[in-house]
């Protein structure tokens, strides 16, 4: 905030200062999480609203459960990757070709084994 008191309880600037380290496409990703999480939309229907791609989702999913991820172990990590990519692609994954749906499924299966430990991903 400002240090300069002239600027002392400016309620916008304060707005605009909080709001400098936050990117728009950040902005659209979190509303996407709140919509799904809601039961507004699904994945899909409210990535192509507020025109956010499944890359772009994907990178601030695994930026926001960064600090979760880190705390396990590499293989951990790995599964907690692979189950957003899982859960992003999933309803696309009807169009791709067979040899990607088998891929898919494999990959579903292994983010599923009870034998590993679960990590709460957070959208």
């Amino acid at each position: 905030m400002y240090l300069e008191s002239k600027y002392a309880g400016d309620a916008a600037s304060v707005g605009e200062e909080l709001l400098m380290g936050v990117s728009e496409l950040e902005e659209r990703a979190k509303v996407v999480d709140k919509a799904v999480k809601e039961g507004y939309f699904t994945l899909d229907q409210a990535l192509s609203l507020y025109k956010v791609s499944e890359i772009e989702y994907l990178t601030y999913s695994l930026l926001k459960n960064k600090k979760k991820l880190e705390a396990t172990s590499k293989q951990l990590q790995v599964i907690g990757a692979v189950s957003m990519i899982v859960s992003l692609f999933n309803e696309a994954s009807i169009k791709f070709d067979p040899k990607v749906k088998k891929m898919m499924h494999q990959l579903e299966t292994i983010a599923k084994d009870p034998s590993f430990k679960k990590i709460k991903i957070n959208g």
